[in-house]
C-alpha cells in the first residue's frame, strides 16, 4: 500500500517539476528516456538484490526467492545508467536529473515507512540493539529502526541539496544520489550480516568484508561524485 503510494506521489512530484526543465522536443525521445529509466531501474534493482544474497540463492534458493525482492539503490544506479544510454541514442546532452530529486526523496520517505512497518520479511530490518528506541519488527527482538534512520537522513539530505546549485543543472541530482549512496553504505553496517539475521529471512553475502549493496554504494559515491564535479564546471553552466 505505502509502496504504491510512494510511486504515485513521487511520479506526481516528478511530472510537476519536469515541466520546468529542458526536455527533448519529440515525444518519442521523451518516452525512450522514460523507458530506459524504467527498464534499467528494474534490472539494476533485481541484480543488486541477487548479488546481496547470491551465496544462499546458489546453494538453496527457490525460484520465488530468485525472482522476488529488489534493491532501491540498484534501481537508482540502473536508472541513471539507462537514461545516460538513452540520451546518447537520441543525441541529448542536457541534464534531466534535477526534476527527480524531490520525487526520489518523497518516494524514499514514504516507501521506507512501509518497510519499517512490514516486519522482518522485508529484509530491511536492523540488527539488535539495547538503545531505548529499539524497534520490535515482530520477532520479539529490539532492533535498530533502520527505516526510520533512512527517512530522517533522506529528509535532511533533501533539505541540504534542494536550494543549492540552481545555476548548475544536474548538480542537485548528482549531489543527492552521492549523499544517498554514502548514507546507504553506513546504514548497511546496522543490518545483517553485521549481526544475526532474523529467522526465515535471506542471509546476505559478504565480499571482502562488505555486502553487495555496500560495494554498489561505494561505486555510486564515486560515480555520482564525479558527475557532481562535472556538473559544477563553469563551462557546463554556460551550456544550459
Amino acid at each position: 500500500m505505502l509502496e504504491a503510494l510512494a510511486y504515485f506521489v513521487g511520479g506526481r512530484i516528478y511530472w510537476s517539476a519536469a515541466r520546468h526543465q529542458a526536455q527533448p522536443a519529440q515525444l518519442a525521445d521523451r518516452l525512450l528516456l522514460l523507458g530506459c529509466a524504467i527498464f534499467f531501474a528494474a534490472l539494476g534493482s533485481k541484480l543488486l538484490h541477487v548479488g546481496e544474497h547470491l551465496a544462499y540463492l546458489l546453494a538453496s534458493g527457490t525460484s520465488g526467492e530468485w525472482l522476488g525482492g529488489k534493491s532501491v539503490l540498484g534501481g537508482f544506479i540502473g536508472a541513471t545508467l539507462g537514461v545516460e544510454l538513452g540520451k546518447k541514442l537520441i543525441g541529448w546532452h542536457q541534464s534531466t536529473g534535477d526534476a527527480w530529486v524531490s520525487a526520489l526523496a518523497a518516494g524514499l520517505i514514504i516507501g521506507r515507512l512501509g518497510c519499517q512497518l512490514s516486519g522482518t520479511w522485508d529484509q530491511t530490518y536492523g540488527v539488535s540493539t539495547t538503545l531505548p528506541w529499539g524497534w520490535d519488527y515482530g520477532d520479539g527482538i529490539a532492533r535498530h529502526p533502520t527505516g526510520l534512520y533512512e527517512m530522517a537522513c533522506v529528509a535532511a539530505l533533501w533539505g541540504l541539496v534542494h536550494k543549492r546549485w540552481r545555476q548548475a543543472p544536474g548538480a542537485r541530482f548528482a549531489a543527492f544520489l552521492a549523499g544517498y549512496c554514502a548514507l546507504r553504505f553506513g546504514l548497511e553496517f546496522l543490518k545483517p550480516p553485521f549481526g544475526p539475521a532474523a529467522s526465515g529471512t535471506l542471509p546476505a553475502s559478504l565480499y571482502l568484508g562488505l555486502t553487495a549493496i555496500q560495494w554498489a554504494a561505494l561505486a555510486g559515491m564515486i560515480g555520482y561524485g564525479l558527475l557532481l564535479r562535472y556538473r559544477l564546471r563553469p563551462e557546463q553552466h554556460q551550456l544550459h
